[in-house]
């Protein structure tokens, strides 16, 4: 009986210490998969976006504009041959039999996949199109999936991929049938302005001091540890690996978590390590994607004024005498969905004004910034997006026969309700969401403010 007991204490600790190996690699940064932040079977309840009362108001979904990034993808090309590198280094200084799955370890990343979409990617998009619809059900159902939906993608096709696996999901709830004949817009002006705004790629992507504070830190003494823990551990000798090895074999450790539940590369690293480099790939898209320069949230005006653009188009339909609408089709674009990258989504973010610490991220302050807002695994996983839905208000007892309607705006990110900036509950008059931007929606020059030499206007 005895034995028995110790057995059953050795299964249940060793059972604990898989656990929590598994919970200590669940945050790769932007290399995080959605279903670590969200239980991809989890349906959700029809309609639960569709109706709010507030202010004595009753108001209906009238409207959905979404901006998804792609779903989990393989690695690039430069990552795989990197990590082979490592691994062809490491391997001849490692003990065969002490490190005999690192040792045996394959590349089992092809070149011929940089970058494409994962079967698990697919999956992403294909449940989050069946939430999106089942959740905003009554406004989309039975409407003409051509005319009364936008679909928009950039020139890559993890994007073009990932919006053709959501339509599958989302056409499989509003009709019963899965259907993948999407025919999408092609727009990197509004998708992939990073590639085409000569500002930010003078002044940021290319410019050898824009991540003075990653690579700063990627030279901290927190790094440093990590570094001087893997020789240790695996008997290497100092020179074996640099600081820059690092955050690649943590990469490669997402990468093949997402494809294989296990990894050599997860075993270097424990919980702390995990998440000094977590917040070392959190510095570079803070000063790439986020809030490092005032040129990456400006950048993004062209899809800004067009997500509004829209809004305001349907407002003006909405409002327009019912017999002068067409009955067999809606006045006006019912969804719009934008399917897009790490580098549309973060811009965004910083133009709204979300996930704005008080005290920039910087090398020398990351212990100020364990519980940060801007932490790229919560908010820019794989499949990340943000929805806005629009709703129109009645009152719930009508004085007179002439009440107007209002509109009112909400926000989703990742599929939660999200508080727009400024305003005072989770709904917010559409007209105040719309004066808070207007600068991105109606001032939106992007020839003028990517122009090397134009100094962009702070943010409100």
């Amino acid at each position: 009986m005895l034995n028995l007991y110790v057995l059953f204490v050795r299964v249940f600790i060793a059972c604990s210490i898989v656990v929590h190996s598994l919970n200590a690699f669940s945050n790769f940064a932007t290399k995080t998969s959605y279903d670590s932040i969200h239980n991809p079977d989890d349906l959700g309840v029809e309609d639960e976006f569709n109706s709010v009362d507030v202010n004595k108001l009753t108001c209906q979904a009238a409207h959905a504009s979404a901006l998804i990034r792609h779903g989990t993808r393989f690695p690039g090309q430069n990552d795989v041959h990197e990590i082979s590198e490592i691994h062809k280094v490491m391997k001849d200084h490692l003990d065969e039999l002490k490190f005999e799955t690192l040792t045996k370890w394959t590349n089992h990343f092809p070149n011929n996949n940089e970058k494409t979409l994962m079967d698990m990617g697919e999956d992403e998009q294909f449940h989050l199109g069946r939430r999106m619809a089942h959740r905003l059900k009554s406004l989309f159902v039975d409407e003409n999936i051509d005319d009364d939906f936008r679909f928009s993608v950039s020139s890559k096709q993890r994007s073009q991929d990932s919006a053709r696996a959501f339509f599958e999901g989302f056409t499989e709830v509003l009709t019963g049938e899965a259907s993948d004949d999407i025919d999408p817009e092609l727009s990197d002006e509004t998708l992939r302005f990073h590639e085409r705004c000569h500002k930010f790629i003078i002044t940021v992507d290319r410019n050898e001091t824009a991540l003075h504070e990653y690579k700063k830190f990627k030279q901290s003494k927190l790094i440093q540890n990590i570094l001087s823990k893997i020789v240790s551990k695996y008997a290497l000798p100092p020179d074996v690996l640099s600081a820059g090895n690092i955050r690649t074999m943590y990469i490669i450790c997402a990468y093949e978590m997402a494809l294989f539940k296990k990894s050599p590369w997860c075993d270097m690293f424990d919980e702390e390590d995990a998440k000094v480099i977590e917040y070392l790939s959190d510095l570079k898209h803070y000063y790439k994607n986020g809030y490092g320069y005032d040129i990456i949230r400006e950048q993004s005006c062209p899809l800004v004024a067009d997500m509004f653009g829209i809004m305001d188009d349907a407002i003006s339909a909405l409002e327009e005498p019912l017999e002068d609408s067409d009955e067999d089709t809606a006045a006006y674009t019912l969804g719009n969905f934008y399917f897009g990258h790490a580098e549309t989504i973060g811009p965004l973010y910083a133009a709204l004004g979300l996930f704005n610490d008080s005290e920039p991220l910087r090398a020398d302050n990351y212990d100020k910034h364990h519980n940060r807002l801007f932490r790229t695994s919560n908010i820019i996983p794989f499949s990340a997006n943000l929805m806005f839905v629009l709703y129109e208000c009645e009152p719930q007892i009508s004085d007179t026969e002439d009440d107007t309607a209002e509109y009112m705006l909400k926000l989703f990110v990742n599929e939660k309700v999200q508080k727009i900036p400024g305003c005072d509950g989770d709904i917010c008059p559409y007209e105040y969401v719309r004066k808070r931007y207007e600068k991105y929606i109606d001032d939106c020059n992007f020839r003028k403010t990517c122009a090397v030499g134009y100094k962009v206007k702070d943010e409100l």
